[in-house]
């Protein structure tokens, strides 16, 4: 297993870690629970994204099909998840946050992974 995926891997346990705590035990923030799932998933897109670009065997564009792929899958398997945990629910709006997150976070590689790659050689070089 590589570095990338071990990485997308530990972070979706501390997502399913945060997401196992009951409602009621949660600190009160006052940020908006979209807002929260949108940026946690912000996080979660990047690593996919980056964990993707890494085998030349898919294009870019599937790479980053991918990882949103991946991304939603996860965040509908997290709300899933926190319906069975107390005093929390399962949210649909909040999948929808996960899954633009994860497009955000995925698309942000991808900006930089062509500014890069135009500054020091072909695109598929970078890939390595």
């Amino acid at each position: 297993m590589n570095l990338r995926l071990a990485l997308c891997i530990a972070y979706a346990g501390v997502v399913f870690g945060i997401s196992s705590i009951p409602g009621n035990r949660l600190p009160s923030i006052s940020a908006s629970d979209y807002l929260i799932h949108f940026f946690e998933y912000v996080a979660l897109g990047t690593l996919l994204m980056w964990w993707r670009l890494r085998n030349p065997a898919i294009s870019i564009a599937g790479a980053l099909c991918q990882a949103i792929f991946l991304g939603s899958l996860y965040g509908l398997a997290d709300e899933l998840h926190q319906y069975f945990v107390p005093y929390r629910c399962a949210d649909p709006v909040d999948w929808v946050a996960d899954t633009l997150g994860s497009a955000v976070g995925a698309l942000a590689v991808l900006v930089l992974f062509v500014v890069f790659s135009k500054r020091s050689g072909p695109i598929e070089d970078m890939r390595d």
